[in-house]
């Protein structure tokens, strides 16, 4: 069986409460009820355990299953707080009752994912998440190298070519003026190459 990744990444993002992501993963076809293989939760479970009102909407009206159940034995309903009453009211009208299992226990700390969460991931589009966007400008640099090979091979003048320079900035965490660190001048390199060498540096 094929594991798509987006699976996790649309948990995450109704976790988040980020609907136009949770949208662009339903409408490219994700399993709505995929179940994480460590505990069991699905989309739901997270919506509803985080309190995101919309995106438990969302998911419901596209066929999510609030029957299903974790590795626990828990259903979004078990796993949704009181100080959610529209979404307690939403799933109680799935025909949905709570089991005896119940709540997860509350922690003791505030966990570094709800203290600090990936703002990225709450508020872009899965196609402008880093990760995303650095495999987008390897493979149009890559091509674009491809399509220059190409043409450079076909050109029977062959004069001294040009030195082109490319910068690249760095930045610490967010793409803002605060948080860069710098920029690096590279001369000739493919984007590949670029990126290899900036995951080298310590």
């Amino acid at each position: 069986m094929l594991f798509d990744e987006r699976e996790e990444t649309l948990r995450e993002v109704c976790a988040l409460g980020n609907t136009k992501a949770v949208q662009h993963f339903i409408h490219g076809g994700v399993k709505i009820n995929s179940q994480n293989k460590m505990n069991g939760w699905t989309a739901l479970h997270w919506a509803s355990h985080r309190g995101q009102e919309d995106i438990v909407r969302l998911l419901l009206s596209n066929g999510a299953d609030p029957t299903i159940k974790t590795n626990k034995g828990q259903t979004a309903l078990d796993l949704c707080s009181d100080r959610y009453p529209n979404i307690l009211t939403m799933l109680e009208s799935q025909q949905v009752e709570r089991t005896s299992i119940g709540p997860e226990p509350s922690l003791p700390i505030v966990p570094a994912y709800m203290k600090e969460p990936d703002l990225e991931k709450s508020w872009l589009m899965p196609d402008e998440f880093s990760e995303n966007k650095i495999d987008k400008v390897i493979r149009q640099e890559t091509a674009k190298d491809m399509l220059k090979n190409e043409g450079d091979k076909k050109s029977t003048a062959s004069p001294t070519s040009q030195t082109s320079k490319k910068e690249v900035l760095v930045y610490l965490k967010t793409r803002s003026d605060d948080s860069i660190l710098g920029s690096v001048f590279l001369k000739n390199e493919t984007m590949t190459t670029i990126i290899e060498q900036l995951k080298d540096v310590k």
